[in-house]
Order: C-alpha cells, then sequence, then structure tokens
C-alpha cells in the first residue's frame, strides 16, 4: 500500500508540467498560424503601418541626435561652465555701446535700490513709521553734472510700511553705466495731494550685477534711524568701498567702452586679440604658466623649525602632499556674467608635490579668450589637511623675446611670513584657506637692463607700449589697460576713418 500511494504522489507533478507543456506548444503554434495568414502581411505592410515605422525612424533619429548633444554639451558645461547669465532686458541691444561694454564685465545696466524701514515696536507710539502719503525718490548724479530721478514704488505693494524690506529695480539709459555715477541721493517728495509722511529708514543699499555677483555701489547703515520728516528732505549714501574687482572693473571700463563705440562689439573677437597681443609680443597670450616648488629637504629644517618652535619636526615622508589641486581662472567674456574653467595640475608620469619637487603646469585658455581676460586665479585642493610645505609658486605667461612675465608670486617668505597665507600643512600652518586666490595687484616686471640685451639680440627696437609692458612695474589690471588700449589704437582709429 505505501509503494502504490508514492507512485501516485510522483504521477501528478509529471501530469502538470506536461500540461504546461502542451498549452505552450498549442499556443505558440497559434502565434505562427496568425502570423503566417496573408491578411496579417498586407497590415504589416499596410499604408498606415508604413508611417508609423516612419515617424518611430524620425523619433529615433531625434533622440539619437539629442543624445549626442546632451554628450557634447555636458562636457563643455562641466570644463568650462559659466556661472550666471547677464540680467538683460527683453529690449536689450547689444549694438549700444554701453551696453555692449558692460555685458563684456557679465553686468548690466539695472540698479537695484533696497531700503529697509524701521520696526514700529522699536519707535515712540507717537511717531508714524509708515508713508502711505509721499513718495521716496533716488536721484544720481552723473560725471558730466546732469541727473536722473526714479520714484522708488512698486505696482500693487504698500510699500515703506513699519519692518518691511522693499527692493526697487531701476533700468538706466542705454547711453548711461553704473560707473558714471557720482553721487546717490535719497529724498522725500510729497504726494499728488501736496501731502507726505513721515519715514524712518533703518539702512539703505544701491547694487548692480557685476561678474554674475551683487555688487555694492552705494550704502548707509545709521545707528539710529534716519528720519525724513519734511518735504523735499535728501540724503547722500556712502560709496561703498573695499570691493578692489569693482574697482579694477572701473579702471578697464573706459578702454572697453571705447572699442564698443568703434562697432566693436565683440570685443573679445580672437582675431582683434591675436593681433593686439602680436604687437605686444605675447603671440602666445592664450598660454599661462603655473611654476610650484616644494621644500628640499635640505632647506626644511630652517623653515619649519619657526614655525613649529617646540614641537617636534615630522619626518620629511610627511611632507610630501598625496592630494590633488587644480587652478581655477574667471574670465570676463563677451556672453556675459563670470564664466570659469578648472586646469587639473597633474603632470603625466611623475608624482607632483613631493618633497624637493618642482612641477610647471600649461594651461591653454578657452578658444577666443586669452590672458588679458582674467580676473581671478585660485588654487584649488582636494586634501587641505595633507602635509605640503611649497617654497614657491608663480603665474607667469611667456614672451616672444625668451623672458617671462610674472603675474603673481608666492615664496617661501611671502608664505611663512602671514598665517592663513594658503600653505596647506597640517599642524603647521593655518590650513583652513581653500580656494588660495592669487594675489594678481602683485607688481612684477623685468630688470631694464634687460631691454638692451634684449633689442641687442633681437636687433629690434621695443615699442613704448612693449617697454611698459615688459620693463614697468604693473600689476596684472594695469597690464589689462594697456592691452585693451592697444586693442583701441589698432582698431577704434581705423573704423572712425572709415566712418
Amino acid at each position: 500500500m505505501r509503494k502504490l500511494g508514492r507512485r501516485k504522489e510522483n504521477k501528478r507533478p509529471k501530469r502538470f508540467w506536461r500540461g504546461i507543456r502542451i498549452q505552450l506548444r498549442w499556443g505558440a503554434r497559434r502565434v505562427r498560424r496568425f502570423f503566417r495568414r496573408e491578411q496579417f502581411g498586407k497590415r504589416l505592410w499596410g499604408s498606415y503601418a508604413r508611417r508609423l515605422y516612419v515617424m518611430l525612424l524620425l523619433i529615433g533619429l531625434i533622440g539619437g541626435l539629442c543624445f549626442v548633444s546632451a554628450s557634447l554639451s555636458a562636457s563643455y558645461l562641466t570644463d568650462e561652465a559659466v556661472l550666471v547669465r547677464r540680467l538683460s532686458d527683453p529690449d536689450f541691444d547689444e549694438k549700444q555701446p554701453v551696453l555692449a561694454a558692460l555685458n563684456c564685465f557679465g553686468s548690466t545696466n539695472r540698479l537695484q535700490v533696497t531700503l529697509r524701514t524701521e520696526d514700529y515696536q522699536n519707535l515712540r507710539s507717537e511717531e508714524r513709521v509708515d508713508l502711505d502719503r509721499g513718495n521716496i525718490n533716488l536721484v544720481l548724479t552723473l560725471q558730466d553734472g546732469k541727473y536722473l530721478e526714479y520714484t522708488l514704488q512698486n505696482r500693487n505693494i504698500d510699500n515703506f510700511e513699519s519692518g518691511n524690506t522693499d527692493q526697487f529695480t531701476l533700468i538706466l539709459p542705454s547711453s548711461v553705466s553704473p560707473f558714471d555715477i557720482t553721487d546717490y541721493k535719497l529724498t522725500l517728495l510729497p504726494d499728488a495731494e501736496g501731502r507726505f509722511g513721515r519715514w524712518h529708514c533703518r539702512w539703505a543699499q544701491v547694487s548692480f550685477l557685476l561678474g554674475g555677483k551683487r555688487t555694492l555701489l552705494a550704502k548707509d547703515q545709521w545707528e539710529e534711524p534716519f528720519i525724513f520728516s519734511k518735504e523735499n528732505e535728501s540724503y547722500s549714501l556712502q560709496k561703498a568701498e573695499g570691493n578692489v574687482y569693482l574697482e579694477q572693473v572701473r579702471a578697464l571700463y573706459p578702454y572697453v567702452l571705447n572699442i564698443c563705440k568703434n562697432e566693436k562689439t565683440t570685443v573679445h573677437e580672437t582675431a582683434m586679440k591675436r593681433a593686439a597681443l602680436k604687437e605686444l609680443g605675447l603671440s602666445a597670450g592664450d598660454t599661462l604658466y603655473l611654476d610650484i616648488e616644494t621644500l628640499s629637504i635640505e632647506n626644511q629644517n630652517s623653515i619649519l623649525s619657526a614655525l613649529l618652535k617646540d614641537q617636534k619636526i615630522p619626518e620629511h615622508e610627511m611632507l610630501s602632499y598625496n592630494g590633488k589641486m587644480a587652478l581655477r581662472l574667471y574670465f570676463y567674456t563677451d556672453a556675459g556674467g563670470s564664466y570659469y574653467k578648472d586646469y587639473d595640475l597633474d603632470t603625466l608620469g611623475k608624482d607632483d608635490f613631493e618633497l624637493g619637487s618642482a612641477s610647471t603646469f600649461e594651461m591653454t585658455m578657452p578658444e577666443g579668450l586669452c590672458l588679458f581676460d582674467v580676473y581671478q586665479a585660485e588654487l584649488l585642493v582636494e586634501n587641505p589637511r595633507d602635509y605640503w610645505a611649497p617654497r614657491m609658486m608663480r603665474l607667469y605667461m611667456k614672451t616672444d623675446y625668451g623672458t617671462l612675465l610674472e603675474l603673481a608670486r608666492f615664496t617661501d617668505t611671502t608664505l611663512t611670513a602671514a598665517r592663513g597665507s594658503g600653505v596647506f600643512g597640517k599642524g603647521l600652518i593655518e590650513t583652513d584657506l581653500n580656494p588660495l586666490i592669487f594675489d594678481l595687484t602683485a607688481q612684477y616686471a623685468q630688470p631694464e637692463g634687460l631691454k638692451e640685451e634684449i633689442e641687442g639680440r633681437f636687433g629690434m627696437q621695443l615699442s613704448d607700449v612693449a617697454y611698459s609692458m615688459y620693463f614697468s612695474k604693473f600689476d596684472f589690471y594695469q597690464r589689462q589697460k594697456l592691452f585693451y588700449n592697444q586693442l583701441n589704437n589698432l582698431y577704434g582709429a581705423t573704423m572712425d576713418e572709415e566712418a
């Protein structure tokens, strides 16, 4: 009985799987018969089916093109990312010289005015804070003595209420730039019925877009709220100070404007730059070099002992940096806004930044840009907590005459003299500064004695502009002014004569 029972139990799964196989073969036979039918063949190649195939083919081609375009643009956006675009007007006209010049610096002809009204609870109960009646005007005085007047108001918003921070966007005329403004004056005016309110201003700011960043032009922050209580009462805001980038662009702007006035709206045109660089003896002006030297075993103790004092000097192997570095360059561009590119500092087949090593890195500017489009350089460090003791770092370009024109330099003297100067050595010097910003305002030039040597060797006479470029102690931004002035000399007069 037990044997018969086991046989019955074994036959049941076999019958089940046999039935499954029969059903599958039967289903497959029906599918084959369906596809072999003459009616199916006609539908497969009918007019509607052919249209469907064409549509699928077009979709596939468009998808393939989108994939290729995305892959190409992805690498472009990664390597040469545009940080911001110019805040342009809907009717922006790049043929306007002022607008074109501002666009080159990533700037705009729009001003942003921000005003903060005092909180009601901070004042005595009898004092009115809001300005329900009356208007606040901003009067801008220009270099030529003319002035512009704007009423600060936003539609459908009750401005100047207690505790409010109000923002107003003003558009300057196409012939005026923020660099033309010499005075910013707030004025309390009566309303249409001849009445005026009482207004307590906590602080005021006037700013605009420069290099893709909000930049202050004027501001005031009173310890006590400034009270506008009389009709036509005015107060001039203080000009903002301390923005080095603003002052650098302010100095360069007239040169760029002169070029744009001669209908050269594309200031960064490659042909123009090559001609100006060639005249300056900088045919390779689209290439920047960076030298980095690390302390040698022989001189490490004398420098590190002064920093460590009573601490034990680590083994020299510990000073070999094992992280990665990159140089980030920021450029002016016609595209508007701030534009940067990162260059990895890595020599193929060599372990850079080891103790006693010296490396030179060559960086080619993006197409259409040259060294004089740079306005900032940063050293990015991936591992700022690792030991590293650099002896010297310098940025420079090579001239046609075989000399070097330095833009910025850091030596062991300057590096060890200032804490937080960007030396990345754990436990030795401040390590929290990343990135390290190169000071392009440092003045480096060739000794004047080289002038006669260069002229004698090459049998030529250096022009006044080239002489100033090489042998005068100009910082990087002064050289930029020479470069733009050279562009204007080459192309501005020609355009004027043709006109």
